[in-house]
């Protein structure tokens, strides 16, 4: 196998690997009223990003045509996952710390589930 092709498939694994914990803690979470767990979300789509930047420079390097559109939408969707796992943190730290609860971040949790699946529709629908 083609050391680049090999390079790719890992980076397609690793990507799926990130998109799972960013649903996964999702569906887990999303019959809770509070308790919220941002952390696999945040790693999730911080891994996202990386290896989906990765993924578009490989396929540049073996002469895959890219279509830049569905690139940047898939970008500017994993980076608005990746904003609301940072509020989420954030702001749950800040929750913490004034000891209330933090039932508000169910909206950022659903905000950031929904936005990743729609990335995977993205991904799946548009060719």
């Amino acid at each position: 196998m083609d050391p680049l092709e090999l390079t790719r498939l890992v980076l397609l694994v690793v990507h799926f690997v990130g998109l799972a914990a960013i649903i996964g803690a999702y569906i887990l979470q999303m019959p809770r009223r509070s308790g919220f767990d941002f952390s696999p979300v945040l790693v999730g789509s911080i891994v996202q990003l990386v290896t989906g930047v990765a993924l578009i420079a490989v396929n540049e390097i073996g002469g895959t045509e890219i279509d830049r559109a569905k690139a940047v939408v898939k970008l500017a969707l994993a980076l608005v996952v990746l904003v609301l796992a940072i509020v989420g943190m954030v702001r749950g730290r800040a929750i913490k710390r004034a000891e209330r609860t933090d039932a508000p971040l169910r909206a950022v949790l659903w905000g950031a589930g929904i936005v990743a699946i729609a990335n995977v529709a993205v991904a799946v629908f548009w060719r």
